[in-house]
Formats: structure tokens, sequence, C-alpha cells
């Protein structure tokens, strides 16, 4: 049934005057690069302004414990990254809140000991460190029909929820006392974006990896800040470097044999070098 829904789109990718886009691997990756860009970008933006880098950096390493949990139960790997980072995330905001530590401080104990029980679990059976590269690195030219229909589901629900609650979100970010006096229900907002960005974190880490995920989150955010005004702008100004990433990382990847992930985010960073040089002149 999903191939179904998909394939008129694979058709449509096929009819691009690329000969590697006849293989039925590249229109997935392309597909996959259309709709999970956007996705990160669209929480990118948001991630930028509430100076999340760090939750979602937490939340992408804690996957070496969902991988390993995933393995010995003998369950679904990225099943269990995305409970276990869902998890993680939900963890974070509570421990925010009762505890007096600040958030990055909150977040370097759950990263740390995150990481260290997933090690602790991998060493523990000397087969499981050759499925760690996988994880690592990520590859977006593996992934199946599935994986795309899922991230598909996951943009439309994203799209939904910004088109909700993204002007209460930017004013929390701005003023949460205020937010708060004026009715917004600012810890349920924190919680249910800290679950999305949970869940975004746990499906991009099968295109590029535990190591660069917050980078594809990030940099083009960071990157629309430097050239646009407006929060509106910046959103879409990241949108469209965000694709052109994508795209422009996976041609790459194939024309000089490289990890389609890294080279994503290496465009990505360009384009952010770029901006940091054009921002004084935008800004005359």
């Amino acid at each position: 049934m999903i191939e179904s829904l998909l394939s008129p789109i694979y058709r449509i990718i096929a009819l691009l005057p690329f000969e590697s886009l006849q293989a039925g691997f590249m229109q997935r990756a392309v597909l996959e690069i259309l709709l999970l860009t956007p996705l990160c970008a669209l929480c990118g933006s948001l991630v930028v302004q509430y100076r999340m880098a760090f939750f979602s950096d937490a939340v992408a390493h804690s996957a070496f414990t969902g991988v390993a949990l995933g393995l010995v139960l003998g369950i679904d790997p990225w099943l269990a990254v995305i409970v276990f980072g869902l998890g993680t995330g939900m963890a974070a905001i509570q421990l925010r809140r009762r505890g007096e530590m600040a958030m990055d401080t909150t977040l370097g104990v759950l990263f740390s000991t995150a990481v260290a029980l997933g090690l602790a679990i991998i060493s523990t059976r000397k087969g499981l460190a050759k499925t760690l590269p996988g994880f690592l690195y990520g590859d977006i030219l593996a992934i199946g029909d599935r994986d795309v229909f899922l991230t598909a589901v996951l943009l439309v629900g994203t799209i939904a929820f910004l088109l909700r609650f993204y002007n209460q979100l930017v004013y929390t970010s701005l003023h949460e006392h205020l937010a708060r006096i004026s009715g917004i229900r600012t810890s349920w907002l924190e919680t249910a974006f800290a679950a999305l960005l949970a869940l975004v974190v746990a499906f991009s880490i099968r295109a590029v990896g535990i190591l660069l995920v917050t980078a594809l989150l990030v940099i083009p955010s960071a990157t629309a800040r430097n050239i646009a005004g407006s929060l509106r702008r910046q959103v879409w100004f990241a949108i469209l470097i965000a694709i052109a990433s994508g795209l422009t990382g996976l041609a790459a990847s194939l024309t000089w044999d490289m990890a389609t992930g890294a080279a994503m985010i290496l465009c990505a960073s360009g384009c952010f070098l770029v901006s940091l040089f054009t921002r004084p002149a935008i800004g005359k």
C-alpha cells in the first residue's frame, strides 16, 4: 500500500534528466531529502530560538542506548531509538522543572549517562559493535518506503502543530513569564515541542546519523538567521537552505564517493560561512 502511494512521486522524480535517478534507492533518497530537510528546518528555527541545540544533541546521543537495548531485547533498533529518544527528552523536561539545575546541566547528566549505558551494554556483547557505524553515520541511500512514508506523516503533523502553536512558541521563547500571565500554557507547549523535537531527531538519525543530526537542525536555521530579518523569513530561508544543502550533498556524495550525511552537512556549513560574509552587506 505504501509503495503504491509513493510510486507516482517516484515516477515524477525519474523524469528528471539525471541517469542516477532511475535507480529506486536514489528516488527514495531524493524524496526523503525533500521531506526531512524542511521538517528539520521548521523545528530548527525554534531550536535556535529556544537555544535547544544541546537538547537535540542529548536526544541523539541517547540513541546509543536505544540501539543497544533494541539489539539485546530482539526488537527493531530504530523503534527502540525512537522510544528511548522520546523518553530522554521527556525526562530532561521533567528534571529541569522539578530541580534547581540549569537545563544544560540536566542535559549534560542525561547525555553522559545515556551514552555510558549504551556503550556498557554494547561492550558486553562483542557482535553489537559491528552495527554501530550505520547508526553513527546514517545512510539515506538505504532507507525504505516505510521510512519515507513515516517521515511524510511526521512532516504533516509538524506543520499542523506549528500552524496552531508557532506564535505561542515564539512568544514563550522570548518572554516566558509574560506568556504565562497572558494565558498561554507554557509548560504544556514546552513539553509538546520537546516531544516533537525528540521524534524529529530520532527519525533524522537514519539519514545523517547520531553524530550529525543536530547539525541538520541547527545549521540551516542559523544561516537563515544571519541573512533574514523577520522570524517568518528565517523559517522560509532555513527550508530553502536545508533542501539545497541536502540535494547538493547527495550529488556530491555520488560524485566523490563520500558519506551522504556528511556531504549534506558540509554543504550546509558552506552556506553558513557564506552568510557570515554576506551579513554585513545585507545589513547595509
